[in-house]
């Protein structure tokens, strides 16, 4: 007699469908942890290879570091991180994309200390404390000789380089219708690297005379004047050393075309003046009105040789756009306040001289 069991197939063990469906979230789950946990390795991993940062409280040496002209931030990052201010450029970069600021961080020269957080590093490039710079400042007027003095006693450098380089100024970047460098170093205030030469630091500051007359059109002025560009160089700095009030400047650029124009003399006491070395006196002797040289204009018809001084932009504006009118005089009558009468004739001229001399009466020794 045979057994039923003995005579049935053998069958695989199925599992219900709920017990199926809790096995494969499970296999998710477990799939999903072990993502995460790489993921978050592998994050961490990169942070710290990819944008290495230093700790605060890490700070070493400060460093001089030169941030170049038109550097971006990725260029400012590879910098700080070769002179070991950040530990990595990325740093940098995140730390720096954080702060809107960071687009203003200016070309030049910053003492920086080493081993410190970048972020640390952005808000230090944004301190103008921490610019490392020789500034030198050239007010509007200077004679060339004054300007040497000056910019020798701001840089510590030697006079007597500048005075060496002066004698080529087409090697200095120089205008070719300038004849000498008098007239062609831009007043202004510069900001140079600790490390800046005498040929760096003339040549910046004729640069900056030449972007001035470019913005200004000094040429295409000329041409219109039926003057060189060298003229109104040297009428600007007429202009500078004459005029008190920045109204009068035009006014006064019109008188010296007017004189010239119809073959004058100028008789400027500011070209006397450069002429005699003296300075402060408004008026001059009949002594050094009798000098004979070509910048004496009490003596010559026409302009002196090249500039009396250095003219700043208002002054060149002047001379290139001098104001509509028939004035062939001028004379301040009152010199604590710039008063400047203008004057077609010269009997109306010679009224308002004497009341210049009226206001020098009560007032001994300003003139």
């Amino acid at each position: 007699m045979k057994h039923f069991l003995d005579q049935a197939p053998a069958r695989a063990y199925k599992p219900r469908p709920a017990q199926r469906a809790k096995a494969i979230i499970a296999v998710v789950i477990a799939l999903l942890v072990l993502v995460g946990v790489g993921w978050f390795a592998v994050d961490r991993v990169a942070a710290a290879v990819i944008a290495k940062d230093y700790a605060a409280g890490t700070a070493a040496e400060p460093v001089t570091v030169t941030i170049a002209s038109g550097s971006t931030l990725t260029d400012i990052g590879a910098t700080l991180a070769d002179a070991g201010v950040v530990e990595s450029q990325k740093a940098f970069v995140r730390a720096a994309r954080t702060d809107p600021r960071a687009t203003g961080i200016q070309a030049g020269d910053y003492q920086l200390p080493t081993h410190i957080p970048a972020e640390q590093a952005v808000k230090a490039l944004l301190d103008p404390a921490n610019r490392v710079a020789n500034r030198i400042t050239l007010r509007e007027g200077l004679t060339l000789d004054q300007q040497f003095d000056a910019i020798a006693e701001q840089s510590g450098l030697p006079r007597e380089e500048f005075v060496r380089l002066a004698a080529d100024p087409a090697a200095l970047g120089a205008p070719s219708y300038a004849t000498g460098l008098e007239g062609y170093l831009f007043p202004e205030t510069y900001e140079f690297g600790e490390d800046a030469t005498p040929q760096e630091i003339l040549t910046t500051m004729v640069a900056e005379f030449n972007t001035t007359a470019q913005k200004i059109g000094l040429e295409q002025a000329a041409a219109s004047l039926g003057r060189d560009p060298g003229d109104l160089v040297t009428v600007a700095s007429i202009v500078e050393a004459e005029t008190f009030n920045p109204q009068d400047r035009a006014k006064v650029a019109r008188v010296l075309e007017n004189r010239l124009d119809r073959g004058m003399m100028l008789q400027m006491d500011s070209t006397v003046k450069y002429l005699t070395g003296k300075d402060g006196r408004v008026t001059t002797s009949d002594q050094a009105r009798a000098l004979d040289s070509p910048y004496n204009t009490y003596r010559n018809t026409g302009l002196p040789p090249g500039p009396i001084g250095a003219p700043g932009q208002a002054s060149l504006e002047a001379a290139a756009h001098p104001a509509d009118g028939p004035w062939l005089y001028f004379v301040t009558i009152d010199l604590n306040t710039g008063e400047t009468r203008f004057a077609t004739t010269f009997e109306e001229h010679s009224q308002n001289v004497a009341e210049f001399q009226k206001w020098c009466q009560a007032n001994k020794g300003m003139c």
